[in-house]
């Protein structure tokens, strides 16, 4: 009997043993009632969601990737922190109180044993591969003529249309052939109708790019080139439809207009790399 016992209680041991000796795992979240913790990601953040009250939380304005945490109150019990990020990354930290935490500053920038990947809503591709898709796509050799607008020295045009499950991405190009630098307001796009009746409301829809690469603080020089990568959900254009890329220059006149049909859309090249 006695043995059979001890065979049971080392069995149990070994069974209970990943759950207490996990190398690599997350250590504890110390936090303060008294000090604010900074818990900075790689990409920008989705959701937040708090183990308990005794978690305060919050993304400082200006900012997208910084988490400013602390304890709502002294000797909270022990607790934990949930985040997701745009790159599909969901975080879990075990909380719990410490009077004075050794770090108030964490830098999230390489891979954790407790992170884990998850799916975004409608298929969509996570920053982490658009960013890479990007980066091998900057150079591409142009496979799309004919969609370009010109006005005032510049020239815009759709030079790259790829697709890869529920995701299209478009690789716009716009080139400074003026004497003038080129400054960047805005690239909006939306659906409208392609044949509109004298007195008819015109039906337009703005689409939403869930990713943007190269927009910021575009300043085309005289003579230079920029190149634009932007993500959409893949959509349906419809019957009498077309899509509708629109440039605007900041404190200028120098706008441009692209404009797609059905069979543009269904050109896509399919990604094959992530």
């Amino acid at each position: 009997m006695k043995k059979h016992s001890l065979i049971f209680f080392l069995c149990l041991l070994l069974l209970q043993a990943p759950l207490y000796a996990q190398p690599g795992a997350q250590p504890p979240l110390d936090l303060s009632a008294r000090q604010t913790t900074s818990l900075i990601f790689p990409y920008p953040i989705l959701s937040v969601d708090r183990g308990s009250g005794d978690i305060l939380a919050q993304v400082p304005e200006q900012t997208a990737n910084v988490l400013q945490v602390k304890g709502a109150r002294e000797h909270f019990p022990n607790t934990n922190l949930t985040v997701i990020t745009k790159d599909g990354k969901l975080y879990s930290f075990p909380v719990r109180y410490a009077s004075a935490p050794a770090a108030t500053l964490l830098s999230l920038d390489s891979l954790t044993p407790t992170e884990a990947s998850v799916l975004l809503p409608g298929g969509r591709l996570h920053d982490a591969e658009l960013d890479n898709i990007s980066r091998q796509l900057a150079q591409d050799a142009r496979f799309y003529h004919g969609i370009k607008a010109r006005t005032g020295g510049m020239r815009f045009a759709l030079e790259g249309l790829y697709s890869k499950g529920n995701t299209l991405v478009y690789r716009l190009v716009l080139h400074n052939a003026s004497s003038l630098p080129f400054e960047l307001e805005a690239v909006r796009f939306a659906t409208k109708d392609r044949r509109q009746a004298r007195r008819a409301a015109s039906q337009e829809v703005e689409l939403q790019p869930y990713y943007a690469w190269g927009t910021q603080d575009a300043s085309i020089e005289a003579g230079a080139s920029q190149v634009f990568f932007f993500a959409l959900e893949r959509f349906p254009l419809g019957r009498g439809k077309e899509q509708v890329i629109e440039l605007y220059e900041r404190k200028g006149s120098r706008h441009l207009s692209l404009r797609l049909r059905d069979r543009h859309l269904v050109r896509a090249c399919s990604l094959l790399f992530e």
